[in-house]
């Protein structure tokens, strides 16, 4: 009787299930690209925001193993959707976003950071039980899935590469291991804890040096080795440099982008031994003249896009000059470095790319 009732019941919830499952899928989509906007609207960023639904075979073999689910709405983790974080003290600010935009269901959450005992082996991570706020469900947009739930997991990048690989190994829980392979289990779960510990020392120290760099800035530019952190204060920030790169947009027909990350300049500039701002500031100073020379005669040469409005300012980034000042101090090499300078930075194939090295032999 007991049985033919739970093969009732399951056969019940595979119908439930069919019926519901796309809009399942749709919560789930739903749901991730809000927590995406909620993230963004607070400047928070993470390694990445997936969202998976259940598939019918997972949802079978869980309703045939544990036959007390009545209804449909009663099995919380049909929509789940997974937030990794860069670093572990990241995951306690996004929860606190999760709690207040979401009605949390306490009874089914888990937060695996407390429960975990310090010397068992296994990843950390926090794992809410979720579903609208009716403020929000009421709204057209998200009517159609109030009362559903959807499982949020937070983890690290480390905690969650501890899960993947805990998972392909195929170890379910601490009493499959054996003794020696669960030492190292345990060895390598403190290793990660303790790694992920110092990228979070690493980005506050990042972040004091960024401070400090400001201060620096003000008084002077001695003292300050060239990395890109300090470069990009020194391009955006040091008027003498600004003001350089004002003339060559003047000259060259440019407008000043936002910043974007030019590791890439650095590294040329290290190739012509500037490692310090002293010594790049010193430079652009010493080369205005060559420097704004140099925009005037790259000016000449052949258009690489005839077709373009020639009227339209190309956007670039700050510190154009410093890129104007490399082109300056590779003209003092000899024919042949040129044009490996040229080639090894992918100008030579490029329209007007040995009209370029004639001009650097000849500058």
């Amino acid at each position: 009787m007991d049985h033919a009732k739970a093969s009732t019941s399951s056969s019940t919830l595979l119908q439930q299930f069919d019926g519901s499952i796309s809009r399942y899928e749709a919560f789930c989509s739903t749901t991730a690209d809000l927590i995406k906007r909620l993230l963004s609207s607070k400047k928070i960023e993470v390694h990445s925001i997936s969202g998976r639904c259940k598939d019918r075979s997972s949802f079978e073999k869980k309703i045939t193993k544990k036959s007390h689910y009545k209804d449909l709405p009663d099995i919380t983790d049909l929509a789940g959707i997974r937030i990794i974080t860069h670093y572990s003290d990241d995951v306690d600010m996004i929860a606190k976003i999760i709690e207040k935009e979401f009605d949390i269901d306490r009874g089914n959450s888990i937060d695996k950071r407390i429960i975990l005992d310090p010397d068992r082996f296994g990843y950390l991570s926090l794992h809410y039980v979720a579903a609208l706020k009716s403020t929000r469900s009421k709204l057209q947009e998200y009517s159609e899935y109030e009362g559903l739930k959807v499982e949020i997991q937070i983890r690290s990048i480390l905690q969650h590469t501890w899960a993947e690989i805990e998972h392909d190994i195929g170890y379910k829980n601490e009493i499959e291991v054996p003794g020696p392979i669960k030492r190292k289990f345990s060895r390598l779960a403190g290793l990660l804890e303790l790694a992920d510990q110092e990228f979070i020392s690493i980005r506050k120290e990042i972040e004091r040096y960024s401070k400090t760099l400001d201060k620096q800035m003000i008084a002077s530019v001695k003292n300050i080795g060239l990395d890109s952190l300090s470069y990009e204060k020194f391009v955006t920030r040091n008027s003498a440099c600004v003001k350089l790169d004002e003339k060559i947009c003047l000259i060259g027909n440019y407008a000043i982008g936002a910043y974007k990350d030019e590791s890439r300049m650095v590294k040329r500039l290290n190739e012509f031994d500037i490692s310090t701002i002293e010594s790049l500031s010193t430079l652009l100073k010493d080369n205005e003249a060559d420097i704004l020379r140099m925009v005037r005669a790259l000016r000449e040469l052949p258009d690489d896009d005839p077709e373009e409005d020639s009227l339209k300012p190309t956007i670039v980034a700050s510190g154009i000059s410093c890129f104007y000042l490399i082109h300056v101090l590779a003209s003092s090499l000899d024919p042949e470095d040129i044009e490996s300078y040229v080639d090894e930075n992918g100008w030579l194939e490029t329209p007007g790319g040995s009209d370029f090295v004639d001009l650097l032999i000849s500058f």
